[in-house]
């Protein structure tokens, strides 16, 4: 099925802009511009659960209905403390091990501010979610990669060891994987965590897609002292809107960082922390939310790739957990060019490798409607048999 719908309606410089884009964040926000001028347009890159917004309000209407929630508390320097007690009992935690932030990226930007001084040495790896990496540089860093090597996109110890330096002061890693959904067991972490601590530094491990994987893995941050984990409510729970984020470690690696950044998070919103406290508290609506997009749209996802593959268009397996896939596209070693070509005559917008650092791939998403997803498919399909 060829349409010329997206192309006619988008100067030819639109579609060259977005696949152009700086980074991954800026990709998406032009993506969502393009999607809401063309609603035809199909998105196969979606990794965020979407917003489940009939239990938010029944949430907020609880909560703030009739009078004003013991869970409004003040959020200065040390954050919502029914929020924090709620993340530390969910991870088996003591309260002081919690720092809650604007979102994972806040976590991540405080972090990196308290631990890298200009010139300090950090190691991101390769593919990634780009913003890591600007993170670091933002810092003050000067900012290396660790490949993490198709098709299992494990972490090649040596080779991280190699690369490691006097100066290195943190490591960044996501898992569940972002881009291709791959999980790090425990011990992977653990002698990971062992291999930066040989230089002082530290292991910063994104979690915010791991409440995907089940049963839920106790945070990264429980293996070992020098391991540092970030996560929030915004992927898994699709509860952007909230802006809730934390980190987790060891207390006393809890309390450098605390010392360096006194005033903690500055971005913090006392109104929805305290949503975000009652969430937490309560959050058996929004696990069944996303567990059930994940079952409608796993299996035609799984369907998809399957026949794809068979036919040698698509290369990898579809990760167990979680709902991200980042194949190889047989023939296509510029990803950009597909994508670009993908929108411009099948109206199908789809994530480029270039933006995680291996062209080559596409990174694929599938936490929408199985009929979305299906449309996606089918356009995917002729596009790739072009």
């Amino acid at each position: 099925m060829q349409t010329k719908g997206a192309a006619s309606a988008q100067p030819g410089a639109a579609a060259s802009d977005l696949f152009d884009a700086p980074s991954y964040a800026d990709f998406v926000r032009a993506a969502m511009r393009i999607k809401a001028a063309r609603p035809e347009v199909a998105i196969l890159f979606e990794s965020t659960t979407p917003e489940p917004t009939a239990q938010l309000i029944g949430m907020v209407r609880t909560a703030f209905s009739d009078e004003l929630t013991s869970r409004y508390v003040s959020v200065f320097a040390d954050g919502n403390r029914f929020a924090i007690e709620a993340v530390a009992r969910r991870y088996g935690l003591a309260p002081e091990q919690i720092v809650a932030t604007t979102g994972a990226t806040g976590a991540i930007n405080l972090a990196l501010k308290a631990l890298v001084a200009p010139g300090d040495h950090v190691l991101v790896e390769r593919p990634g979610f780009d913003i890591l990496a600007k993170f670091a540089a933002d810092a003050g860093a000067r900012v290396d990669t660790f490949a993490r090597t198709a098709p299992g996109y494990g972490v090649d110890l040596p080779d991280l060891r190699a690369r490691l330096t006097p100066r290195t002061r943190a490591v960044l890693v996501t898992n569940l994987h972002n881009p291709s959904g791959a999980r790090l067991p425990p011990e992977e972490l653990a002698a990971m965590a062992a291999a930066v601590g040989s230089v002082g530094a530290v292991l910063i491990v994104d979690e915010v897609y791991a409440d995907f994987a089940t049963p839920t893995p106790a945070p990264a941050a429980t293996l070992a002292a020098n391991i540092l984990t970030v996560s929030s409510l915004t992927k898994v729970f699709g509860l952007f809107a909230l802006k809730f984020g934390w980190m987790a470690g060891d207390a006393a690696l809890i309390d450098r960082i605390r010392r360096a950044a006194p005033d903690g998070d500055m971005g913090v919103s006392k109104l929805s922390h305290a949503v975000a406290a009652h969430v937490l508290e309560a959050p058996a609506a929004f696990e069944a939310h996303w567990q059930g997009v994940l079952a409608k749209s796993r299996p035609v996802m799984e369907r998809e790739t399957a026949a794809l593959v068979r036919d040698g268009l698509l290369e990898g397996d579809l990760p167990p957990s979680g709902c991200m896939y980042f194949p190889r596209v047989p023939g296509a070693p510029d990803t950009r060019a597909l994508a670009r070509r993908l929108l411009a005559d099948f109206d199908l917008l789809v994530a480029p490798g270039e933006f995680f650092g291996a062209p080559g791939h596409i990174r694929l998403g599938f936490a929408a409607d199985p009929a979305a997803i299906a449309l996606g498919f089918e356009r995917l399909r002729a596009g790739l048999m072009v």
